[in-house]
């Protein structure tokens, strides 16, 4: 017989294992570290992932990112589509228990828009009344905002024209509600985990610089029930050789994989290996505000370096992770969308590089008189690649490139501050609508505008297009858009991207085509 000191000891031993292995804990993979989780100053699709886990809008994605009701459960718009009505659950709350109403989006939205806020992107509210007025500065009176609360249930949204894609800004965490007395405390360390109410599915519990974000279960979500996980880990790797090795070791539960890791997983983890075109795309842009290719008068020379990158090389031999050449800007994969593209689209590469040719000679530049010109890209051993790639299409030209990579946020700052004068970056789409991928092109976009581009007839398009209430003139007026786009080559698409992933068998739940996931529709199970 044991001493019962040492049965009592391991008595305790067993529950706290049988506890830690009914624990459903997600470990999912952050790409890089943070600058913010303030949904409306985020910049990057990676925090903003992380900001869905710990808030939901009025409405919301599901696991295919359709829509469906978020904290309003319902929702009218009156027959000329300028008064939108709301009607909140009445049971929602915040992750502190107080009750979340409609004053809460007032403050949000009004926050939003407000010049002192310097919010990333206050656009999603721009056919909201006196939006206008007041991001310019000259209405100072935030509470002339379009939007009010009619009861502590019931929020409207008053319009100056319709906006059939309303519906899916409402599901962007800029329009997330915020809770206003942690703000107005903490000021910009509200979103500390000690700080941060949120009322999403989960709440966060601690935050370690370059290393990890743990979540637990929010029990006040209002939809709880539905929740499968205890809690998500989001762990910061932003190698992804690093990250493969922990997803071996069991550390995260899927992994995106890059050009070098993929032939290792086709042999090694095939029954793990998953793939999917995806609603992304990566391109070079330049800088339209200042520096050697800005302005009309350099167009010529964006064309000459958009005719000589070869993409079939680039996504067969350079990048073969099954992405497709590019020559627009919206991926196939969007519905109800004819693409446009480039013009010399289905010309052969020996007729372009003639006429990329001709157009540097007549700018003065050649191989004897090149054009000097600084490319700059966040750190990624792949992107590395595709980069020296281009420089070397470039050469034969007359354009001789330095390659300048930096660390993620130190790539934000640049590019926000317009001090660059090419840059790298892959876009990835939130949902199935074709203006989601032209919205940033607009010369009000703030700084998802990483170009500074301003073109008063795109601007119009866009505008014509965005509140047309007839769905067939909407995507007509869109798709010259982005015509007007590609022709003033402020840009060189490269690929719509293939996403390449390995997934845990203990994870469940999971949809490839989705970049990021929301651990709210996620399980494991051993």
């Amino acid at each position: 017989m044991r001493p019962a000191s040492v049965f009592a000891t391991l008595a305790l031993g067993l529950l706290v294992s049988a506890t830690a292995q009914a624990e459903q804990v997600l470990h999912r993979m952050s790409e890089q570290e943070p600058e913010t989780l303030d949904p409306q100053k985020s910049t990057s699709a990676g925090p903003l992932a992380i900001d869905r886990d710990l808030f939901t809008g009025l409405l919301t994605l599901d696991a295919q990112e359709h829509i469906v009701p978020g904290v309003a459960e319902r929702w009218e718009i009156s027959p000329d589509g300028l008064t939108w009505t709301f009607h909140l659950r009445p049971d929602a709350k915040w992750s502190n228990g107080e009750p979340l109403t409609a004053e809460d989006f007032v403050y949000s939205f009004r926050r939003l828009v407000d010049p002192a806020t310097a919010a990333a992107d206050p656009s999603d509210l721009t056919q909201v009344q006196n939006f206008q007025a007041i991001v310019s500065g000259k209405e100072k009176d935030l509470s002339k905002l379009g939007v009010k609360a009619v009861d502590a249930h019931t929020l409207t949204l008053s319009l100056t024209a319709p906006r059939l894609a309303l519906k899916f800004l409402l599901t962007d965490p800029s329009l997330f509600p915020l809770h206003k007395a942690s703000i107005e405390k903490w000021g910009n360390a509200w979103t500390q985990p000690e700080h941060l109410i949120g009322n999403g599915p989960f709440v966060m519990k601690s935050w370690v610089p370059q290393a990890q974000i743990v979540l637990t279960r929010n029990p006040n979500f209002y939809d709880a029930a539905t929740v499968k996980l205890d809690g998500v880990d989001w762990i910061v790797t932003e190698d992804l050789k690093a990250g493969l090795l922990r997803y071996r070791a069991g550390e995260l539960d899927w992994m995106r994989l890059n050009r070098q890791s993929l032939p290792w997983a086709k042999q090694n983890l095939a029954d793990q290996l998953q793939t999917a075109d995806i609603n992304g795309f990566s391109f070079i842009f330049f800088n339209m505000k200042r520096g050697p290719l800005a302005g009309p008068e350099h167009k010529d020379l964006r064309e000459a370096l958009n005719l000589a990158i070869d993409r079939d090389t680039l996504v067969t031999k350079i990048d073969p992770v099954g992405s497709k050449a590019a020559y627009g800007l919206i991926p196939p994969v969007i519905s109800d969308f004819t693409p446009q593209h480039m013009n010399f689209a289905d010309t052969p590469m020996p007729a372009r590089l003639t006429k990329a040719k001709a157009l540097m000679k007549a700018a003065g530049y050649g191989p004897d008189h090149p054009l000097t010109l600084k490319l700059s890209y966040p750190t990624d051993d792949a992107a590395r690649q595709i980069m020296l790639a281009i420089a070397a299409m470039w050469k034969p030209i007359g354009v001789e490139v330095t390659l300048d990579n930096m660390e993620w946020q130190a790539f934000v700052g640049l590019v926000d501050e317009r001090n660059y004068e090419i840059g790298y970056l892959s876009l990835v789409g939130s949902y199935d609508d074709y203006e989601n991928g032209l919205d940033n092109y607009r010369s009000d976009a703030g700084t998802f505008n990483v170009n500074g581009y301003a073109n008063p007839k795109f601007d119009d398009l866009f505008h014509r297009g965005g509140t047309s209430t007839d769905p067939l003139e909407r995507r007509k007026l869109m798709e010259q858009a982005e015509q007007v786009v590609l022709d003033d080559y402020i840009m060189a698409p490269l690929e719509f991207l293939a996403y390449n992933v390995v997934v845990s068998p203990r994870l469940k739940g999971y949809v490839t085509k989705v970049i990021y996931n929301q651990s709210r529709y996620l399980w494991v199970k051993e």
